[in-house]
Formats: C-alpha cells, structure tokens, sequence
C-alpha cells in the first residue's frame, strides 16, 4: 500500500510507543497553545496509524473480527471522518472532503446481535481510505493554525472541536485494537518496540475494608482537561462500609471457575447472559485459546503467550457475574463503591491524568495485579489503569447533565439497562479516557480490555 504518513508520523509510529515511555498525557485547558495542541494531535494521529500500518495483509481490512463491529476498514476511515464532520459543523471547515466517505464513515455501530448490522457491501479500497485521512489530517492541521489558542479554552470555544476529535481518536485507538486482537496473528505484525508484562507469583486473595463514607462522583465544569458530557455534573452519594478485593480477579482465579465446569451451569448465570453464553457456544474468556493441550494460551494484541495466570482476567460483564455467583457472597462493585476506592486510595484522585497507573501505554498488555510502582504500600491495588473494571450500575447520566452542540448523541442514547458501566481506564487508555472522571459503558457481551474486583456481599 501506498506510504502516505509524513516522515514525522513515520518516525514515530517506526518507534512504537513502548520506546516513548508511554503516550503523552493530555493538555491542561489552562495554559494550552497552538504548538502543545499540533503537538498532541500529531501524537494521536500517528498512533491510531500505528495501529492499522500493523495490519500486513490488505484483505485483512475487509473482515470482521468480531462479529459486532464493522470490518476494520470502517475504523481506518472512522477517525478522519469524525474530525471532517466536527469540523463543519463547528464552522471550522466550509466543505467536506468526499461526500461519500464523509457519510459511510459517520457512525459506529452498537448492535444487540450481529443481524442488526446494514450489511454494506461495498467498501471503498485501502488506499482510498489512507489517502482520505491524509487529506482530513491537512484539513485537521490548517484548523489547528487558524484557531487563535487563547487560553483557558472551554466547551463554547471552538477549539473544543479539535480537542473532541483527538479524544475520539484516542478512544478509538482503544477499541480498535480490541479488533486487532481478535484478528489472525498472521495478518499482523507487532510494531517495533512493542513490549508485554512479564508473569509473576499469583498474589494470594486479600480483601481490605472500605468504611463509609460520602463521596463525589462527576467533573466539574471549567477544569482542567476536555471531559465528555457524562462525565459532568455533581452527585454526592454515601456509601456504607464495605470489603472488596485488594486485587483484580486474576487469571489464575477465573481459570478455577472455568475447570469447575462454570460455562456449563445454568445457575451461575443471568438469563440474558445464559442466551448469550447458548447462543454462541462459549466455553472461556475470548483471548484464552483453548484448542490442544490445556492449559489454554492467551491471546496478546499481536502474539499468543503462556496464560499469563497473575494478569487480571478479561472477560465480558455476563463472565464477571457469573464468577461472582460461583463464588457466592460476592458481587460487583457500584459506581459509588469505586469511587469510594478513590477516596481511600493515596493519590488515585489527585492525579487526575493517571499519570501513576498503568495507563497511556507504558506497556502493550496488563501487568500482574498490584505491579505498578505506585501501587506498593496501599490497601487497595490498581483502583486505576491496567484493566477496566466492570461495575454492576447502568449507565446513567449525573445531576446536571446536558448533551453538547457538537455531539448530542454521544451519551444519551445509551442510557438505559443494557449498558453497564466501567471505569478506571485501562493499559491501552490514553489521553482523557485515562482521566479519573471518564465514564466508560458497554453492552454486557462486548469485550474491552476489562476486568473485574469483588464485594464481599453482606
């Protein structure tokens, strides 16, 4: 395929983020200027290229990895779409750049079951969707020099255009490599620099109590980092007493539940979530690889590995539950509990950016539970980053809330109870999703890089 990335982009995405350090925090809305905003736009953009440039088999762009999402050429052209369209409806842009591709690429999708997807058949080919994001990438650029920058800069300024359209990039980078890695490893090839975790001793079950306590969920407006509409407005909720686990669930603990025949048990499971499990024949998680000789491998984002058994375990919401009725007395934890964790826990709401967990992509997987430097002393381990944890709320706006101009679908629609909640952010999260306010929500059988702790129940 045509090499189509400036020599800049090249560069970096040639390094890999794991010889960066990690991916550059987000801008602090107080004192952000043009160069520190090119600047972290360019670090974006060049990640996500990084991303689908690992992708070496072009009909590879064509499947679907996973049967609820698009084929991957939809996300290669997604991202560059969003900007194009923001533009234009900020007054940033007087045109578009291709009335089709403008369109096609619009919109993700969020079905219940495959049979809900339009069925497109056509596509446009891989060098016509690169060359359509050079040219948004010059459109986003030529932006970015004419805004004036002056700070602070907030929701009604223009510049909010920009800064949601990296955001969205970097939320992408995200779930898109979940694609990725549901797809074959021959169709891909591990950026160079690209590092996994190392395993480690399984940590032996401990939980800690939590006592309780008010506490604050939501981000204030005016702050200092770009925030998502859900993530904004006040809710103070108390919190009784409560005993959760030190650890996320590890791999080694799920593996339990799974020899224990826990796929198999229809009283371990919800009623949507025994359909779920029916209907698609599952037997584990989605990246243990379980054909040959047990004990199953893992699947990493462009290699298969031993199971990596103190890694925390990474399954769907439907999982997570039925391991907690396994084990009994247990459950998830509410939005209130894990921001209660927060309060507990020695910096984990201070720093706001995650700049002391596992997030912004210090490494290419999880580590073992309760392995970042950070980490060592407290009660309570990884209450931020490495996976995201699945809590048991809907999603749900807070008091306050309101949609914003430039994206009045990006939360609402998903309000409702088939959405559960996460948060806490993952490895693979950068820039504001990595924030200690960002709210994540997913359908209870969709995969992310999410995990879970336990609640001793009363």
């Amino acid at each position: 395929m045509e090499d189509i990335i400036a020599d800049e982009v090249r560069a970096h995405a040639q390094r890999g983020p794991m010889q960066r350090r990690r991916e550059p925090l987000p801008p602090d809305l107080r004192h952000v200027c043009r160069d520190s905003a090119r600047a972290y736009f360019e670090a974006s953009w060049s990640l996500n290229e990084l991303l689908f440039r690992a992708i070496t088999h072009e009909r590879a762009f064509f499947t679907q990895p996973d049967p609820l999402r698009q084929p991957l050429v939809f996300y290669l052209g997604h991202t560059a779409a969003f900007y194009v369209n923001k533009l234009r409806l900020a007054g940033l842009a007087s045109h578009g750049l291709d009335a089709h591709l403008d369109a096609l690429f619009a919109r993700g999708v969020d079905p219940e079951s495959a049979d809900e997807l339009d069925g497109q058949s056509a596509w446009p080919s891989v060098d016509s969707v690169w060359a359509y994001r050079r040219a948004a990438r010059e459109q986003v650029l030529a932006a970015i020099e004419a805004l004036p920058w002056e700070a602070p800069i907030t929701e009604e300024r223009p510049e909010w255009a920009v800064l949601m359209g990296i955001e969205h990039a970097r939320i992408h980078f995200e779930t898109s490599s979940m694609l990725l890695r549901q797809a074959p490893v021959e169709h891909l090839t591990r950026p160079r620099g690209w590092r996994y975790a190392d395993d480690a001793p399984v940590p032996a079950e401990r939980f800690v109590h939590v006592p309780a306590g008010d506490t604050a969920v939501g981000r204030p407006r005016g702050g200092r980092l770009f925030g998502w509409d859900n993530e904004y407005g006040h809710d103070t909720r108390e919190v009784p007493a409560f005993d959760v686990g030190a650890d996320l669930v590890t791999n080694a603990q799920f593996l339990a539940f799974v020899d224990a025949g826990g796929y198999r048990d229809e009283r371990l499971w919800s009623p949507a979530g025994w359909a779920w499990r029916s209907a698609h024949g599952v037997e584990g998680p989605r990246f243990w690889l379980r054909e040959g000789t047990p004990p199953p491998r893992y699947r990493a984002m462009f290699d298969e590995l031993p199971l990596p058994l103190s890694w925390p375990a990474e399954v769907n919401a439907f999982e997570a539950d039925a391991y907690c009725r396994w084990r009994d007395g247990v459950r998830l934890p509410t939005e209130a509990e894990w921001c209660r964790m927060l309060d507990v826990t020695e910096g984990a709401r201070d720093d706001e950016e995650g700049a002391h967990f596992h997030l912004h992509l210090d490494l290419g997987s999880p580590r073992p539970v309760g392995a970042t430097c950070r980490d060592r002393g407290r009660a309570l381990h990884d209450v931020r980053g490495n996976v995201w944890q699945w809590l048991s709320d809907d999603f749900h706006p807070l008091p306050g809330f309101r949609t914003h101009p430039l994206y009045d679908d990006f939360s609402v629609p998903y309000f409702d109870a088939e959405h559960a909640m996460l948060r806490g952010g993952a490895w693979a999260t950068t820039g504001t999703g990595a924030s200690v306010h960002y709210r994540l929500w997913f359908r209870r059988h969709f995969y992310q890089h999410a995990g879970f702790r336990l609640v001793r129940c009363e």
